[in-house]
């Protein structure tokens, strides 16, 4: 036992002389040119695999480490675009609490983002939500609340309207911002929404009044 000590304060003696002498090492010298350690990865998990999810996989910096849908085919889709391999949940408080996680994305219909935001500032992690951020107002002001009490980072997805042309009207939304904030339209503004002005596509998002009464799909298992 004495002889096995020996040996280990030996090799940990040696390991602590060797790190001393490189405290920077450029990443390409451990993984090759281009290598990313995977400290430097933003782990994501993402809450709802329709269409929306499906399209937010592939960013740079980002690792998809779980995924979560209340229906099974999604979750098959969605494995298959990723290469499998991520950790799948069919409720999204499991997604919240895994600790590999670190942001959450709430890629599911509208009237969920505001609880699974307020679940997600609650365990400590940063949250990308798809517009619109809430249903209503009032749960608006409480995810608000929850951000500025935990100290979360929280985007809402609006990109187009901060670095792309704004909708149909091929002019970058910078230069509409610039005009408005210099006072020459007046305040406040009224704005006429037409197909003219490029918002005739989002009509088609609006959903359908007094549905019918349908059972859930049997790939919910609900």
């Amino acid at each position: 036992m004495k002889e096995k000590n020996s040996s280990r304060r030996d090799f940990l003696k040696k390991s602590i002389t060797g790190a001393a002498a490189f405290t920077i090492v450029p990443r390409f010298v451990l993984g090759g040119q281009g290598y990313l350690a995977p400290s430097d990865h933003l782990t994501k998990g993402i809450i709802g695999v329709g269409s929306m999810g499906r399209g937010h996989f592939g960013y740079a910096g980002t690792k998809t480490v779980a995924i979560c849908d209340v229906d099974t085919r999604h979750l098959a889709i969605a494995q298959q675009t990723l290469g499998g391999g991520v950790k799948e949940h069919h409720d999204f408080r499991d997604l919240i609490k895994n600790p590999e996680v670190d942001i959450v994305h709430i890629a599911t219909p509208p009237h969920w983002h505001g609880l699974m935001s307020l679940e997600a500032a609650r365990a400590g992690k940063d949250i990308w939500c798809e517009k619109p951020m809430t249903r209503t107002i009032g749960e608006g002001k409480k995810v608000k609340e929850a951000i500025a009490q935990h100290g979360n980072i929280f985007r809402l997805n609006t990109w187009f309207r901060f670095s792309d042309d704004f909708y149909g009207m091929n002019v970058p939304v910078k230069k509409i911002k610039k005009l408005v904030d210099t006072g020459m339209l007046g305040w406040p503004l009224k704005v006429t929404i037409s197909k003219h002005t490029g918002f005739d596509w989002k009509f088609y998002w609006v959903g359908k009044e007094n549905l019918p009464v349908e059972q859930p799909p049997a790939e919910t298992g609900l």
